[in-house]
């Protein structure tokens, strides 16, 4: 079985709520769980709607430093817990 995967440039589009999927059911499933930023974090750079997406803040300064020659850590997306 592969395993879904992600882009590393997500386009930027309006958020929908999920208002159909109950508790129980990510409970049962095999295929989703509930995370929290300590288990999954993301940072995501946030210049020139770069949106390229980082597993820790240093990997994003690195992206920065070399893609965009800057070392500004203005406009980082992430989650808090």
């Amino acid at each position: 079985m592969s395993h879904p995967s992600l882009p590393s440039v997500l386009p930027s589009v309006p958020v929908l709520q999920d208002v159909t999927t109950t508790p129980q059911q990510i409970a049962e499933t095999k295929l989703a769980r509930v995370t929290n930023p300590a288990e999954t974090p993301i940072f995501i750079c946030a210049f020139d709607n770069c949106n390229r997406l980082f597993p820790t803040r240093d990997r994003l300064m690195t992206h920065r430093k070399r893609d965009h020659d800057s070392e500004d850590d203005a406009d980082i997306i992430t989650w808090n817990g």
